[in-house]
């Protein structure tokens, strides 16, 4: 489509051109005696008509141009140029405000009356007025008629920018109200049960005894600190929902980052998972959407492997830094089955986890691998260090292309 554009653009510019030499038939008579070369007309008009191409974007400047080079019959009374000043005319008329519009419409009076006035003094006997007067009618019903249809044109670009600013404000209010919706209905469902899960694990911890079993009483330890976290995250997440400008509300509620793994280690250490963390390289400053990122992904996999691999198993995490990247790999090791858990954990799971986790950082340039090991399950991520460097990696990619 744009060839074929380009393709029509220059084909305008050239038969304007043709039509002024056609009319111009090669006179080259000065209005004070003399004769013009015969060379100076085409190659003016090689030289002016190009710059009708960028019509479009300098429509004023343009206009500015050509209407300079209609003042010709000044110098050549029989040479008059005008559909370059005509194509520049409705240009004017496509793209500028009706202010601006109207005066340069004006403004093509001068150059068509100076066309009018030698087309009249060149008639022979007694038809000067009469001739005067009609083609003075032809010039200004033929520009108004130009001039219209830009400006209709122009019009009818306006009406469909405000549907498209409309349509664009419903989809909004629309997203809007159903965000308020989802914050409803998690809020009804989800922190009612996450609430009564904290408030009853903390009861029955308070009314066990000292000498009752120490692994029950951290398992309701662990239910607790865990359900405490996932109604922060949920309060966050209800915040984003209900706000009407996300990006500012996001920036009202702190997100977890890679700072906040120790916390989430010990958590899972209180879970009997044995975890080890290793890091490698210097740390860098990461974007909030990265570092969360990055967070959830130890996080995902942490609750895998709470979820699927048995008593102490065992994690390792690594994260190494690179220079434009992070790398992390969490590698779990299975151990003893639990046979007597009665809740099976295809029941607990979406099994949406590492799918919206890939999707996530897939958005910020990153990608991620997961998938059974030798003696466990691994699950390794690669992320850059800021979106911008991605997207300016991305633009220089989309270049070379």
């Amino acid at each position: 489509m744009p060839r074929l554009r380009r393709i029509g653009q220059v084909s305008v510019v050239v038969l304007a051109a043709t039509v002024d030499l056609l009319v111009w038939r090669g006179a080259r008579d000065l209005r004070g005696g003399g004769t013009l070369p015969f060379w100076v007309v085409p190659t003016l008009t090689v030289v002016v008509y190009p710059v009708l191409l960028f019509r479009w974007r300098r429509p004023v400047e343009v206009f500015a141009v050509l209407w300079t080079y209609g003042l010709a019959g000044l110098i050549v009374p029989l040479y008059g140029p005008f559909a370059g000043l005509l194509v520049a005319l409705h240009a004017v008329a496509c793209r500028t405000r009706t202010r601006v519009a109207v005066s340069l419409f004006a403004a093509c009076t001068i150059p068509f009356g100076i066309n009018t006035y030698n087309n009249a003094i060149t008639a022979t006997g007694d038809n000067f007025f009469a001739i005067l007067i009609a083609v003075g009618v032809l010039w200004a019903a033929f520009s108004a008629t130009i001039w219209g249809l830009g400006r209709f044109t122009y019009l009818a670009e306006r009406r469909s920018r405000l549907m498209r600013a409309l349509q664009a404000k419903e989809a909004e209010d629309a997203v809007r109200t159903e965000r308020l919706r989802l914050a409803r209905e998690l809020h009804d469902i989800v922190a009612h049960a996450v609430s009564a899960m904290i408030l009853q694990a903390a009861g029955t911890r308070a009314l066990m005894s000292p000498h009752q079993d120490e692994h029950v009483r951290k398992a309701l330890t662990v239910i607790e600190s865990v359900g405490v976290q996932a109604m922060n995250e949920l309060h966050r997440l209800l915040g984003l929902l209900r706000s009407v400008d996300p990006d500012r509300a996001d920036s009202a509620y702190e997100q977890p980052g890679l700072d906040d793994v120790p916390a989430l280690i010990e958590l899972s250490r209180d879970s009997d998972l044995e975890v080890e963390a290793i890091v490698e390289g210097r740390p860098a400053q990461l974007d909030r959407s990265v570092d969360l990122a990055a967070y959830r992904v130890i996080q995902e996999s942490l609750t895998n492997a709470t979820k699927y691999g048995g008593r102490a198993t065992s994690v390792r995490i690594h994260v190494g830094w690179g220079q434009d990247h992070v790398m992390i790999a969490v590698r779990n090791t299975r151990g003893a089955p639990m046979r007597d858990v009665p809740v099976p954990p295809q029941m607990i799971s979406s099994g949406h986890g590492l799918l919206g986790l890939a999707e996530r950082i897939s958005l910020l340039g990153g990608r991620l691998e997961a998938g059974p090991d030798s003696n466990g399950f691994l699950v390794r991520a690669e992320l850059p260090l800021s979106r911008a460097e991605q997207a300016s990696v991305a633009a220089e990619q989309e270049g070379d292309r």
